[in-house]
This record gives C-alpha cells, sequence and structure tokens, in this order.
C-alpha cells in the first residue's frame, strides 16, 4: 500500500515506511484551502493548509511512501487519525521521477474536498497570508507549516514552480518581517 505525500505528509514524516518516491499526479492543484482547527489552528480561528482541488492541465509533486508490508492497516489507521480534520481518502495514480520510470500506480491520497465542514475554499492571497499569520494550533504556528512546506518542495521537488505556495510564502515572509521591525520599534 502506498501513499502520497503534498503536504506536510513531505516534510513530517512521523510514520514508518519501507519505500519513498518522488514524482506527481495529474489533474490536481495544491492550494491553501482547508480549513485546520486540529492542528495549525483552533476552533473558531482555524489556521490554513493545504488540499488538492482539481485543475485538468496541472499537475502536483510530491513523495510517495509504501507503508511497512504487515502493518499497512497499523501505519494507515495512524494517518487516518492524523488527518482527520477533514480529508477522505481518494486512489490516484502516481508517475514516478524520471529516470526512474516503473509504472505509474495507484496509491491513497488524502482530500480535503469542498463539502468537508472545515473546507474555507478560495480567497485573495492577502486574505489566506494573514489567516496563515495570525493562526496557532496544537501542532504550532501555521506559518511553519506554510515556511517547511516550502522549504521541502524548493529542496525535494525543483521541478515544483507551485506560484501559490510561493507567492503566499513571499506574502508571509514579509508579513512577519514587518512585524517583527514593528514590534522592536514598540519596544525599543
Amino acid at each position: 500500500m502506498w501513499v502520497f505525500g503534498y503536504g506536510s505528509l513531505i516534510w513530517k514524516v512521523d510514520f514508518p515506511y519501507e519505500e519513498k518516491r518522488i514524482g506527481y499526479i495529474k489533474g490536481f492543484t495544491r492550494r491553501f484551502w482547508q480549513g485546520s482547527t486540529d492542528h495549525r489552528g483552533v476552533p473558531g480561528k482555524p489556521g490554513r493548509v493545504v488540499t488538492l482541488v482539481e485543475d485538468s492541465e496541472a499537475c502536483v509533486w510530491g513523495v510517495a511512501y509504501k507503508l511497512p508490508t504487515g502493518r499497512e492497516q497499523e501505519v494507515k489507521s495512524y494517518l487516518d487519525y492524523r488527518e482527520k480534520g477533514g480529508y477522505q481518502v481518494i486512489m490516484v495514480t502516481f508517475h514516478p521521477r524520471p529516470p526512474l520510470s516503473p509504472l505509474p500506480s495507484q496509491m491513497l491520497l488524502y482530500i480535503g474536498s469542498h463539502d468537508n465542514p472545515d473546507y474555507l475554499g478560495p480567497a485573495p492571497l492577502e486574505e489566506i497570508a494573514n489567516q496563515i499569520v495570525a493562526s496557532t494550533g496544537p501542532s504550532g504556528r501555521n506559518t511553519e507549516y506554510l515556511f517547511q512546506l516550502a522549504d521541502a518542495v524548493r529542496t525535494i521537488l525543483p521541478e515544483d514552480s507551485d506560484t501559490h505556495l510561493f507567492s503566499l510564502e513571499t506574502l508571509v515572509r514579509e508579513r512577519v518581517h514587518n512585524d517583527q521591525k514593528h514590534s522592536h520599534t514598540q519596544t525599543g
């Protein structure tokens, strides 16, 4: 059993796996449109994390993990719990990064669909950035999620020119920098 990671599963690998492969899936684009009240926000003040939205012309790069033989259900149960905040599991076709060219294969994907209760949907990038800067939850600051994901994509998946992700990262870094400058001015 394989699972495809496109968000925190790229950089927060806190589960056992047997093998991993870099590659992509077609027909989706990554967006910060999923609310998080269990990890990067709280009820009434959700953070924003990524989900995938359908886009027939797009592809999303990520990391595929082969769950340990004989422990697939145990690890999947853990992932089901970790990804419980509005995510459902669907099957997708994974295309490995060349030159590793096994045939495309089917794997599990956790996706927050538009009809789940935590789905926030599209918003202006500035509004999403403000929400990320202001949100913290049990797993930490929402900015950490964004920065870890952007750094991982840049490092592990240089093929991925995700303009939504990198534009949002730039906006949030500017806001954090300005907030720090402002607070130093007030205290200094």
